[in-house]
């Protein structure tokens, strides 16, 4: 007895040594598998070996119960199973049928891990199907966050009558009434930074939370997403961020790439596919010219995925107000699909301050005493200096991030960095003044002590004057209710070079923000060159991009006359109709400024019939004398901390008289004066630097010799 004891556990134990030597042959055959076989392949192999490894099992016990198994078979019943799996695996591959398509392909790792997870695996997605969505809860909270937002009160109104007409929709439904189909598809409009992608972001959530669409697809894309660089890939691009944005899972092939859906494919994954929204930012770029073929393909893709994926895929188009009113208009087909439009005005400027108090809070910084009073200040200027590009929102996340860099230089520089330091932001910090007085515009007396600082000009400066008195007038007039006659402020400004013409340019446009007719009173400047585009088609977007940034202040265009250069000078001419164009369409928000030679602006008036109504009023400057030629070079001298020895004091004048007396129209004025001080000060800094120990009078004075004076007669005297 002890004896069969003893056997029966000496056959157990080499029992189980022998199917431990089986399973790790197969390890081993398993792991050459692995670097021998295609995926594919492989997976095959694993999945007969699970199909097998029922009937092994019973074989297995079979051969025990009858005392036919021994120790060969017991390590070679595993690995033989497991090679002949390996030749099913060549003979016949194991295929499954595509869940969208219905076409057999080979199964794959992931078919293994869904196989997996629906016996058991899928433990999260249990969890997460435990917890069902919540459309009516989802919907609150999605009108709530909308509600959160600063200001657009234009904008939430038209999304609740949105979500009102849908509940209505809904109920009739309910109840068997008919309900007339709509577009759901929207064009947002508006300049940048006013909240068009955050709401489109809610509107999105509301559309699935009211059933428009059952997926929470939201898909952000512009031109570069959609449009290709060569033949055939714009609808390639444009079909993947579709199906991208409605559930649409990409397609692989046999090598593992990924692939375009056929259109059957693509219809039967449709019919599955939950739905979501597509935002396509500044759409009014897709396409550009009546040349852009790419662009004309990725919008005909669009149109008829809009048609086919109806109910759904919703389309969000955005962009600037104008730009996307003329895109639509420009085709028919996509006008009458976007049924629902709605503007995006800017932010007022109690609103941007209360969009920089949140990003303050919400990033624990508080506002010091002269913030906290002077920041609605602040924003009303700032507000004042916008035009269409102004980022409103992002503009003032850039304030925020640039007044938090400033607060750190200060402290920094203070040594000052204790706990209410840091966390503290001051009205320095937003690099606009430390006063209240600094925040604000100039006024009209600052304006002209400015201009009468300047050398010379005085009949500029009563031109200037008598403009400045029609606006006070026409100001005090509207004051006491009498209308005023409509007044045109573009200039024409003749004369020669460094006459002063873009100096009093700038003057103006100060002059006219002090008197109100200006929001931004800002100068910019521009030629031909900024104008007119080399090739066709651009120059009319060239110039009205430049018109953008000067509104609100002076576009000043110099040598003007050279937008006009025969009548074969048909971008020239394009730039001029377009520039005249806006001029009318912008009245009361820029004020434009043409400059040149006398003669060159009175031919180039003369071409252009247009151009001589719309600028009624000339300032002519003259050259500047040779009194005026040296005042400026003293005003030079004592800005730089230089003074002129008394020799040079008495004979400037008189020097700069002679060598300037046979002038041409060339003759650069307030810029050879310049020209003359910056040779005086190289002079003086070659004589000084040969000296000794250079005392402090050496160092700021100019002589004869640096100044280039050479006097005929060494001897004469001052009166001579």
């Amino acid at each position: 007895m002890l004896v069969g004891n003893d056997r029966t556990k000496s056959d157990g134990g080499n029992s189980v040594a022998n199917f431990a030597v089986g399973c790790g042959i197969q390890i081993v055959m398993l792991a050459v598998m692995g670097f021998a076989l295609s995926q594919d392949r492989l997976v095959s192999v694993l999945a007969y070996a699970i199909i097998l490894a029922v009937p092994a099992l019973l074989l297995r016990l079979g051969l025990n119960y009858f005392g036919l198994a021994n120790g060969a078979v017991e390590k070679l019943l595993g690995p033989g199973l497991l090679c002949f799996a390996v030749l099913l695996a060549f003979v016949k591959p194991i295929e499954t049928k595509d869940a969208d398509t219905g076409e057999e392909r080979p199964v794959t790792t992931g078919d293994v891990a869904d196989a997996v997870s629906k016996s058991g695996g899928g433990d999260a997605k249990a969890a997460a199907e435990a917890e069902p969505y919540d459309a009516e809860a989802e919907l609150k909270k999605a009108l709530e966050d909308l509600d959160g937002l600063v200001g657009l009160e234009g904008v939430k109104a038209e999304v609740r009558k949105i979500v009102n007409k849908e509940k209505v929709d809904a109920a009739r439904r309910a109840q068997g009434l008919p309900v007339a189909p709509r577009s759901m598809h929207m064009v947002f409009t508006g300049n940048p930074g006013t909240g068009k992608t955050t709401v489109a972001r809610i509107v999105a959530r509301i559309f699935r939370a009211l059933g428009v669409v059952k997926g929470d697809g939201f898909v952000e894309t512009d031109r570069s997403g959609l449009v290709g660089r060569y033949m055939g890939e714009t609808a390639v691009k444009t079909n993947a961020k579709i199906d991208e944005a409605i559930g649409i899972h990409v397609k692989t092939d046999k090598s593992g790439k990924d692939r375009e859906l056929t259109a059957a494919e693509r219809k039967e994954a449709s019919a599955k596919a939950p739905g979501g929204v597509l935002f396509v930012d500044e759409a009014y770029q897709l396409c550009t010219s009546d040349t852009d073929d790419y662009g004309k393909e990725a919008i005909a893709t669009l149109l008829k995925r809009m048609e086919d994926d109806r109910g759904k895929l919703i389309v969000i188009a955005a962009g600037y107000t104008d730009e996307m009113r003329d895109f639509l208009g420009a085709n028919s087909g996509l006008s009458s699909r976007f049924g629902i439009k709605i503007e995006f005005a800017d932010y007022t400027a109690p609103e941007l301050a209360k969009i920089f108090r949140s990003l303050a809070k919400k990033n624990s910084y508080r506002l010091a005493e002269d913030l906290d009073a002077g920041l609605d200040g602040a924003m009303e200027r700032l507000t004042r200096r916008r035009d269409k590009t102004f980022g409103n929102a992002r503009f003032v996340r850039q304030l925020f991030e640039d007044a938090t860099g400033r607060q750190a230089d200060r402290l920094a520089e203070a040594g000052s960095l204790d706990g209410d330091a840091v966390s503290t932001l001051a009205l320095a910090d937003l690099g606009i003044g430390e006063k209240a007085a600094d925040v604000r515009a100039p006024t009209i007396e600052e304006v002209l002590a400015e201009l009468d600082g300047l050398t010379g000009m005085e009949n500029v400066k009563d031109e200037v004057r008598k403009i400045v008195a029609t606006c006070r007038a026409n100001k005090m007039r509207e004051e006491q209710g009498i209308e005023s006659a409509a007044m045109s402020w573009n200039f024409v400004f003749t004369g020669n070079p460094g006459t002063g013409k873009t100096t009093v340019a700038r003057i103006v446009a100060k002059a006219f923000r002090a008197l109100g007719i200006l929001d931004r009173g800002h100068l910019v400047e521009t030629d031909r060159s900024g104008l007119v585009a080399a090739y066709a088609g651009q120059t009319a977007l060239k110039t009205n991009k430049l018109v953008d940034s000067a509104l609100g202040g002076i576009l000043f265009i110099d040598e003007a006359y050279q937008l006009n250069q025969g009548q074969n000078d048909t971008y020239g001419s394009e730039a001029v109709a377009t520039l005249l164009k806006r001029m009318e369409d912008e009245r009361g928000r820029m004020v434009v400024i043409i400059a040149g030679y006398k003669d060159d602006m009175k031919r180039f008036m003369d071409i252009n019939p247009g151009l001589e109504s719309r600028f009624s009023r000339e300032v002519f400057f003259p050259d500047f004398s040779a009194k005026d030629l040296a005042a400026i070079f003293r005003q030079m001298a004592k800005k730089n901390k230089y003074v002129l020895s008394a020799d040079v004091e008495h004979w400037i004048e008189p020097y700069i008289g002679k060598i300037t007396k046979d002038r041409g129209k060339n003759f650069g004025n307030g810029r050879w004066a310049r020209n003359l001080f910056e040779k005086t000060v190289e002079r003086q800094a070659l004589r000084v630097s040969g000296m000794q120990n250079p005392t402090k009078e050496d160092l700021t004075t100019f002589t004869m010799k640096d100044v280039g004076i050479k006097l005929v007669d060494p001897d004469a005297s001052k009166e001579d």
